[in-house]
């Protein structure tokens, strides 16, 4: 029969204090073996390898619900390590993509004094296919959804777009064309062909960035890619509309690639 322990020399013992101890008592995480009638909780001294468990399982993030069942050994540990290992890797990466990124605008900034840094090309007229839409910029994901369920066909890569009708920052209520670049083997269903248009688009001179990240930074990547334009005395056309592209859509935003185009002279 093992020696039974007050908590306090249990605290002392796991290296820890009594209210940590009680603490993982009230949720029933360390219950003591005995309570005497004066309230004094017994634990056995095996129980320091219980806590050392839950410190184990606490470092890996896991709920008190989850350290519960792992502890009734009604959990596999092994499995256990394995998805919290894919977690820590997510983790890491994720890190590593916003130290990467906190890099790149810092040195965007020391050499242009803006976030971003754009190239200046010119662009070959392209086909596409688009409906037009009146709508919130929030909501352009979703716009692009419902043009992609509208082809039976997707051809070898469906790039989506969204044409802006007006030069302005209208992020409730914009004029849009959101439209898909034309690729052979693209098919449209039946039912929207009447919906669907299709025409050429000719930017012709244009400055551009890529951003890879969130689409919900695209706003301010647009302003600083006009204060841009402003510090190099870029003149912007205003005769053809802005345009983005998004070329890899994801749900990991570090592996998500868009480009802004603003027409100039």
């Amino acid at each position: 029969m093992q020696k039974l322990v007050t908590i306090g020399e249990l605290a002392r013992l796991a290296g820890t204090s009594k209210r940590t101890i009680l603490w993982y008592d009230q949720r029933g995480i360390i219950k003591p073996k005995t309570v005497l009638e004066n309230g004094y909780r017994l634990y056995e001294e095996s129980q320091v390898l219980e806590y050392q468990k839950v410190l184990l399982l606490t470092t890996l993030g896991l709920k008190l619900s989850e350290i519960k069942k792992y502890l009734s050994r009604t959990g596999d540990l092994n499995q256990l390590f394995k998805e919290k290992k894919k977690e820590i890797k997510e983790q890491v990466e994720n890190l590593r993509f916003s130290l990467n990124c906190l890099e790149k605008f810092e040195l965007n900034l020391e050499k242009n004094k803006t976030l971003v840094a754009p190239v200046i090309k010119v662009m070959k007229p392209f086909a596409v296919y688009y409906f037009d839409k009146v709508g919130s910029y929030v909501d352009i994901g979703k716009y692009c959804t419902k043009l992609y369920q509208m082809f039976s066909k997707k051809g070898s890569r469906f790039t989506t777009l969204a044409i802006f009708e007006e030069p302005t920052y209208q992020p409730k209520k914009s004029r849009m064309k959101i439209g898909a670049l034309k690729k052979p083997g693209m098919e449209i269903k039946k039912e929207f062909k009447e919906q669907i248009k299709e025409f050429i688009f000719s930017p012709g001179k244009v400055i551009t960035y890529t951003h890879n990240g969130s689409g919900t930074l695209l706003s301010l990547f647009w302003k600083e890619l006009e204060k841009y334009c402003r510090l190099n005395k870029l003149q912007i056309r205003f005769d053809t509309p802005n345009f983005e592209i998004y070329r890899k859509v994801s749900a990991n935003p570090g592996k998500q690639f868009f480009e802004i185009y603003l027409p100039i002279t």
